[in-house]
């Protein structure tokens, strides 16, 4: 994912995302769960922490824990 790399641009939907989080965070979200509601922990493949004024703040964060997941597959017993 070349958007990862902070000596590139952010994408403008990170951008607005972070905007509208202020204090929070942006996470990448594994492809087979961006329309769910509930997203389990390994399907999250990182974040950037969002200061108070809703900019991005240093590097992307990877999730150790990330694996691409398969939609059908139960996530409970990592849990």
């Amino acid at each position: 994912m070349s958007f990862l790399n902070r000596k590139r641009p952010l994408p403008e939907d990170v951008v607005k995302e972070a905007l509208n989080n202020p204090d929070g965070w942006v996470y990448v979200i594994d492809e087979a769960f961006k329309n769910e509601e509930n997203v389990p922990p390994q399907a999250i493949k990182g974040a950037w922490k969002v200061n108070s004024k809703g900019i991005i703040t240093g590097d992307f964060i990877y999730n150790p824990n990330y694996h691409s997941p398969k939609k059908n597959m139960s996530f409970n017993a990592a849990r």
